[in-house]
């Protein structure tokens, strides 16, 4: 088992990195899933744990939840016109929910580490890519109760990537929201709201997986490293709020989407 000298080195670079998601989830609806789990990766792979990409993934996403959770809440405070959605959140979120149970079910029984790693590789550079070229004028979009089968859509696609690779799901519902004419606003409400419900899925597989005792963890999830990263957002998510009004996101993921990339290149290779 790692000793927990060996996690001490890396409390500033969690601490770090739960400031940094708690600011997202409030700016962009975000879990901060897509930031957690490379960066997880990387720290687990250099301390030479088994199957670390598991860990890093199941880990990431129980931070997802917890973030998301808070994010939830600060929202529900924050703004009086904070409107629950429920058509959405059942459609959206129980879809969600079930697929992401799915495939977190695979990666913990089926799936490869190499082969998923080198996926998650190629996710992270299709997200990098989406993040530089995305536009933020998308409020345009003239508001309509939409089709349920959009939400259905949205749900079996996000869930199915947020149990493959520790993600809340909000990185690919906003785009496919989006494709669907939904206005960004709306979109980021909706997130919000159901991104706690599709990562409980993933994360009770996660959480209830039979393997070794390498990092003071239940099944993959670590769970010293899952509540140090999580310590912080309780106050960045906060913050995240005040700055939302002032400055632009468009700057944030284009840094971030370079990034994402070239972790990504370097998964692959």
């Amino acid at each position: 088992m790692i000793i927990m000298m060996d996690i001490l080195l890396f409390i500033p670079l969690f601490i770090i990195l739960g400031f940094i998601i708690g600011i997202l989830a409030s700016l962009c609806g975000l879990g901060g899933g897509f930031l957690v789990a490379p960066i997880l990766v990387i720290v687990f792979n250099y301390l030479g744990i088994p199957n670390g990409i598991k860990f890093a993934i199941g880990t990431s996403l129980f931070v997802v939840f917890i973030n998301s959770i808070v994010s939830f809440i600060r929202h529900m405070k924050h703004y009086e016109n904070f409107n629950i959605e429920w058509k959405s959140i059942i459609a959206l979120g129980i879809t969600g929910l079930v697929f992401s149970k799915l495939s977190s079910f695979l990666v913990v029984n089926y799936i490869n580490t190499y082969i998923l790693k080198k996926l998650f590789g190629i996710f992270l550079i299709t997200i990098g890519i989406y993040l530089v070229k995305s536009e933020e004028n998308r409020d345009n979009y003239k508001f309509y109760n939409g089709s349920i089968v959009h939400f259905i859509v949205c749900g079996v696609i996000a869930g199915s990537l947020a149990g493959l690779f520790g993600i809340g799901g909000g990185i690919t519902i906003i785009p496919i929201m989006s494709l669907f004419k939904y206005p960004i606003k709306r979109v980021i409400k909706i997130t919000i709201s159901v991104v706690p419900l599709i990562s409980i899925g993933g994360v009770i597989t996660y959480l209830t997986a039979n393997t070794q005792n390498y990092i003071y963890n239940v099944g993959y999830v670590s769970i010293p490293i899952a509540l140090i990263t999580v310590a912080p957002i309780i106050y960045s998510s906060k913050l995240g709020l005040h700055i939302h009004q002032k400055i632009s996101p468009r700057y944030l993921r284009i840094i971030l989407g370079i990034i994402l990339g070239g972790v990504g290149l370097v998964m692959i290779y």
